[in-house]
């Protein structure tokens, strides 16, 4: 039971839609407010039943600061709320660290609660961020702990104990530093193959075009869209007139040759919003977003035309190409798979017709 309580508390903030480094930095924003206000109540507290007011005030405000900067990033949304929880929190323990080398607090031991600051730093602030803030820290502490006659602290050190704690604070720093340096370089290289292998898991090798899995994206975001503003958007199947001829006559790498070619032309004549994908072998799906079935008619056979005008040359010899194509549109009486379907046929119906033709699926019925 106190150990699922526990484990709400740290997760407070967490989402589903974070990315996995924004969810730790949540649960170590929830982890370090929670035992900040633990460790310094139940100190505070004590200084109060000693009577050492000053100290006890003291680690009390900083058990206030520590609960709100934990709240910050549970009222405030987004990446704001995150950055004002961490600067608070570093700040006030840095503050209270300031304050218990100038009082000494237990029995002289407060310097000793400094360690926690270069990996507290870090974590927060990262490589570069973090060891700025240390170096702020480390200045101010010296200015403390060797200002003129120790008149800025109500303790006395010894001066090998006051070198002893920086040259000690600076090796944890140090550590802390390349903990973080190799921490992010090691993040960094696995979200970019990450990346990579995402990109090739949506986009066709060959052509590098987005594959079915990928178009996937962009027909669902053009579902949403049409539930939004109601505007239809249409899908073309294209078809590659006799590539099988193609393959059969100059090989397979040239074959692939012309379908990378054929791919580009593709990308070259769409226009900025559209996108075109490599359906399966030689047929390709293009998604034009708020276009009425006959604007996609007309730039499918612009399409046609452009690729039926650019012949290309394999070995020095000259291939005319062509391709069929059928278009459909989608809207609130034609869904998705439906449209596809209604594509496929008259894609099929241009083949009919002697390819290299343009065929709607409104003409069907004809």
């Amino acid at each position: 039971m106190i150990f699922e309580i526990l484990r709400r508390l740290v997760k407070q903030g967490c989402s589903d839609q974070f990315n996995e480094e924004t969810n730790r930095k949540i649960v170590v924003i929830n982890l370090f407010a929670f035992v900040g206000v633990s460790i310094t109540l139940v100190l505070g507290l004590r200084a109060l039943t000693a009577n050492d007011y000053p100290l006890s005030l003291t680690l009390l405000f900083a058990t206030t600061l520590f609960g709100v900067s934990q709240q910050l990033h549970l009222r405030i949304d987004g990446a704001v709320g995150r950055i004002l929880s961490m600067n608070l929190l570093l700040t006030c323990l840095m503050g209270l660290m300031a304050i218990l080398i100038v009082t000494g607090g237990e029995s002289g031991t407060g310097p000793l609660w400094i360690y926690i600051v270069p990996p507290v730093a870090m974590f927060f602030g990262g490589f570069r961020r973090g060891l700025m803030s240390i170096f702020g820290f480390t200045l101010l502490i010296s200015v403390l702990l060797f200002f003129p006659d120790g008149r800025l602290l109500m303790t006395n050190y010894t001066f090998e104990f006051k070198t002893r704690l920086i040259y000690s604070f600076m090796t944890v720093t140090f550590l802390s530093a390349f903990y973080e340096y190799s921490r992010q370089r090691t993040f960094e290289t696995l979200q970019r193959l990450s990346e990579q292998f995402e990109q090739q898991a949506l986009h066709d090798p060959l052509t590098r075009l987005p594959n079915r899995r990928g178009i996937q994206q962009h027909l669902s975001f053009e579902l949403a869209r049409i539930d939004r503003n109601g505007r239809p958007f249409s899908v073309v199947l294209a078809d590659i007139d006799h590539f099988k001829s193609i393959n059969d006559t100059y090989g397979h790498d040239n074959g692939d040759n012309v379908l990378t070619r054929i791919s580009k032309l593709f990308v070259q004549r769409l226009r900025r919003q559209d996108q075109v994908a490599r359906w399966g072998g030689e047929e390709f799906l293009f998604v034009l977003p708020e276009t009425p079935e006959n604007n996609a008619v007309m730039l499918a056979d612009k399409i046609r035309q452009t690729l039926a005008q650019n012949p290309i040359l394999l070995d020095g010899k000259r291939i005319d190409i062509s391709a069929s194509f059928g278009v459909c549109e989608v809207n609130a009486d034609v869904e998705l798979d439906r449209a596809l379907s209604l594509a496929d046929k008259a894609l099929y119906k241009a083949k009919s017709m002697g390819r290299n033709c343009v065929v709607a699926a409104t003409q069907l019925s004809d």
